[in-house]
């Protein structure tokens, strides 16, 4: 019974779907006759009069063939119907097609390079096992400047072996070889590791096994785990290079396994791995921080857990140990967040920023559908009148906009394939996986997904305007020029001041990185950093045992440099600026007794050669500079910086005091002050100067030098290979690396900053471009809409410059809605790139005021055309214009 009632109603439904076609027909046909009857009062021929009424319609075959669409009912005929019907109109549109996809294109294409980055970076988990579960833990030492502080060997034992809430914990420290016997000698970043590392992270060797437990200790045999990179590089790929001996800083080691070519830990620059394997006078140092030490919580402990845990053994630490360590606490952070670091702030602005543009792409091809929406109401007229719905033709149009986004995707995905190759050149070497930035299944259906609402957005507005009119209104003569004209115009300039809007906030955030960062490189960094040539020559301890053969080898090499063709001078130190932080070590002062442990500020501490103030270029203030003079038997000394003297001795002549490093009561000799020089930039341009002091090579016992620097009166670099020769000849298997000029040492070091202004200046770039296209798109089409009113006040007297302000007054209050409404929204948003900035304020007025001007001089040049093009209408010509 209920079948034959389903019948019964689709028969009564399809009786009168067909009754209302027939009316509609009726309709059409009666209009048409209409137009034929006045096509043939105008002195036209009947063949002229009918065809002039069907052009009018679009032609015959338009009306068959979008009378036989709609009597399509079935719901995936009609969306099968639609999508076919979509391509037809594209395809006859060739123009309007290529301008939307390009549009869309960039706007896609930029979001998913971007995310592209973003998933690599912030959403991939990190290729280990339970990646969630992994922590970095660090001392926390925030009233010395440190809330993470490298800990000490005794203190991280103290750490493993007191705590309940780690499976394992890891230490690791920094390690650099000298690898010879193979090819040139070479200078190799790697990491004395705890045994368990590998273990702990899950990861294997892809060829040969992982550090054994008795491996890590003191004496025990030398073994060493490489990366695949230099397995190939080095080796070629040789798989008998396990159980082989390779020498390294001068001693032999026993290859024990590669690791895959993924693994890059704790950073990509690592490429050797021994046990660490402390010394028993390691095990009980609590002075020294070097260390990193990653742990695996125990499953079902928190992140909150672990932290009340060391907090409590950093607690009872402080008590056993107050000399070390009062108020040093202990902090657990994720290892994503420690491996991801200070550039997901930059990464998020630039999604953000992307789709910004992708929202301006969007307005611009709503517009261009509104234009061609507007074309088409005869057409939309036919189809009404043909029994489509109001459902049915916003079906229609947004199947088009998605079929049409669907285009701009695909378009899209290859910019981005191309974007990301080009990103990989910007981005700062210390993003962590930059390399594996690639297109995955996940950018793939972010691709898709963004494709697909862009079709969505900026396909409403066309279709609402196409389905939301008066059938007679349209039918009849200029019936075009009436309700839906007027309204489309009304969300036309709605999508202009929308695109005005987005296009200020993005040009405010690119002003103010842009400002930060001139800002940062015209930061004093205290010292010259042209024609200034460096490198890396690490003596290994075991040939260099003593201060005597590693003072003989420094002072040869700089005898030899010097004497160079094209070399002013040259001087050897420990960690040049703004390459390492700098060791660093407390002081006392003579006459003055110790401060408590908690208040003893960290000195950096540099071992210098003779010279190397004036081959920095670093200002010495007060007294002199070290000289050959200053030998290992001689009296010490010591030259401080300006911020030193200040904090030390406010208001006094700091020359001729006395200090020495630790305490007051250790055995170590009074170091005389006998210069004073500018401060300089340690680690980064951003971070303020810290205390320094500098002390002669050939005096210091705890640290030694490991960089040459060279001034030089030619490009530094035409002598990189000239300096190694010299190297290579006071010591044939002396490696030498890091060779570079100052200046990519200063370029490198505000590598982050470059990459987040340079991203978002070229997006905020491509946003005004777009919306001075939409501008002018929309003031173009205002201009074609009012030809014949123009030639009503042309021909009423109205001069050239009347209708070029009535014109240009028209765009520009747009633009000025625009910006005001941008400048709104900026002064809220701008506040989350406060940590991106370097001396600028996120509201700065000169920036804020310095867009104004560009934005309103783009807008200006984009309205001034059309209106210029307004001025030349004929009169004659547009008082007969349709």
């Amino acid at each position: 019974m209920t079948r034959l009632r389903g019948w019964f109603s689709r028969l009564i439904g399809l009786f009168q779907k067909k009754r209302r076609d027939a009316e509609m027909s009726e309709e059409i046909r009666q209009h048409l006759e209409g137009l034929i009857e006045r096509n043939l009062a105008a002195g036209m021929s009947p063949d002229e009069a009918r065809n002039a009424a069907l052009r009018q319609f679009g032609g015959l075959e338009q009306i068959k063939e979008i009378a036989r669409e709609q009597r399509v009912w079935i719901w995936p005929e009609q969306v099968w119907q639609d999508v076919r019907f979509g391509f037809r109109m594209l395809v006859k549109n060739p123009g309007f097609t290529i301008v939307a996809v390009i549009a869309l294109a960039l706007g896609i294409g930029a979001n998913s390079a971007i995310f592209s980055v973003i998933n690599t970076v912030l959403l991939r988990p990190l290729p280990y096992k339970y990646p969630d579960r992994l922590v970095m833990v660090w001392e926390e030492a925030t009233h010395q400047g440190f809330p993470r502080n490298t800990p000490a060997v005794a203190n991280y034992i103290d750490w493993r072996d007191q705590n309940h809430v780690f499976e394992d914990m890891a230490a690791i420290a920094p390690q650099s070889f000298n690898l010879t016997g193979v090819g040139e000698p070479e200078r190799i970043d790697g990491r004395r590791v705890s045994a368990s590392l590998f273990h702990l992270l899950g990861v294997e060797p892809q060829l040969g096994r992982a550090f054994l437990r008795e491996e890590d200790k003191a004496g025990a045999n030398r073994v060493v785990i490489m990366s695949h990179g230099l397995w190939q590089r080095r080796f070629g790929a040789d798989r008998s290079i396990i159980g082989r001996a390779v020498m390294l800083n001068g001693e032999s080691y026993t290859v024990a396994g590669v690791m895959p070519p993924t693994f890059q830990f704790p950073s990509r620059e690592d490429q050797l791995w021994v046990p660490i394997a402390f010394t028993p006078k390691e095990g009980t140092d609590r002075g020294n921080h070097y260390l990193e030490v990653v742990g695996r919580l125990k499953r079902g402990i928190s992140l909150q857990q672990a932290q009340a845990e060391m907090n409590t053994i950093a607690a009872r630490l402080q008590q056993q140990y107050p000399e070390f360590n009062t108020r040093i606490g202990a902090v657990v952070v994720p290892l994503h967040e420690h491996v991801v670091g200070n550039i997901k702030p930059a990464l998020l602005v630039l999604l953000g920023a992307v789709g910004f543009v992708l929202l301006i792409s969007c307005a611009n091809v709503a517009n261009l559908l509104l234009a061609r929406a507007a074309v088409r109401q005869k057409e939309i007229a036919l189809r009404v009148a043909l029994g489509a719905s109001r459902s049915r033709l916003t079906r229609q149009f947004l199947a088009e906009s998605v079929l049409l986004a669907g285009l701009g995707g695909v378009a899209g995905l290859l910019l981005s394939v191309a974007g990301i190759k080009l990103l990989k050149g910007f981005i700062p070497e210390t993003i962590s996986q930059a390399q594996a930035i690639t297109v995955d299944a996940r950018v793939l259906i972010f691709t898709v997904a963004v494709s697909l609402v862009t079709g969505l957005i900026f396909g409403l507005a066309p279709a609402a305007q196409a389905s939301n009119f008066n059938l007679n209104e349209t039918l009849k003569e200029g019936g075009r020029e009436s309700v839906s004209g007027s309204r489309g115009n009304r969300i036309r300039g709605l999508l202009v001041i929308s695109e005005v809007a987005v296009s200020f906030i993005l040009l405010i955030g690119a002003g103010l990185l842009i400002n930060s960062f001139v800002r940062l490189r015209n930061v004093d960094p205290g010292f010259r950093t042209d024609h200034l040539l460096t490198m890396k020559v690490e003596l290994p301890e075991v040939k260099y045992s003593d201060r005597a053969r590693r003072s003989a080898f420094y002072t040869e090499l700089v005898r030899r440099v010097e004497t160079l063709p094209g070399v002013k001078s040259a001087a050897v130190a420990s960690n040049l600026p703004l390459t390492y932080n700098g060791d660093s070590i407390t002081i006392s002062i003579e006459g003055r007794p110790d401060p408590p442990p908690d208040q003893r500020p960290d000195v950096v501490t540099r071992v210098i050669s003779p010279r190397y103030f004036a081959t920095m270029g670093i200002q010495l203030l007060q007294g002199r500079e070290f000289t050959e003079r200053d030998r290992a038997d001689s009296p010490g000394v010591v030259v401080i910086s300006e911020k030193t003297a200040r904090h030390f001795w406010p208001g006094e002549n700091p020359i001729g005091k006395r200090l020495k490093p630790g305490s007051s009561g250790n055995r170590r000799p009074w170091l005389e002050i006998v210069g004073v020089v500018k401060d300089v930039r340690q680690m980064e341009l951003t971070a303020e100067p810290k205390l320094q002091m500098y002390l002669p090579y050939e005096q210091a016992d705890f640290f030694q030098p490991n960089a040459l620097v060279v001034r030089t009166n030619i490009d530094p670099l035409s002598l990189a290979a000239t300096v190694r020769k010299t190297v290579w000849d006071i010591d044939k298997d002396q490696p030498v690396s890091n060779i570079s000029s100052m200046e990519q040492v200063l370029s490198e070091s505000v590598a982050r900053q470059r990459f987040s202004t340079l991203l978002l200046g070229i997006f905020a770039t491509l946003a005004l471009i777009l919306a001075a296209v939409g501008i002018y798109g929309v003031m173009s089409y205002s201009v074609a809409q009012r030809t014949h009113e123009i030639g009503i006040r042309m021909a009423l007297g109205a001069q050239r410059t009347d209708v070029l302000k009535l014109t240009l007054s028209q765009g520009l209050r747009l633009v000025l809605i625009g910006v005001i409404a941008g400048l709104a929204a900026a002064v809220m948003l701008t506040r989350v790139m406060s940590s991106l900035l370097f001396g600028v304020s996120a509201t700065d007025p000169v920036t804020f005021a310095a867009i104004v001007l560009v934005l309103m001089s783009a807008a200006l040049l984009a309205n001034y055309i059309p209106a210029l093009r307004a001025t030349k209408v004929d009169p004659m010509v547009a008082l007969r214009y349709e």
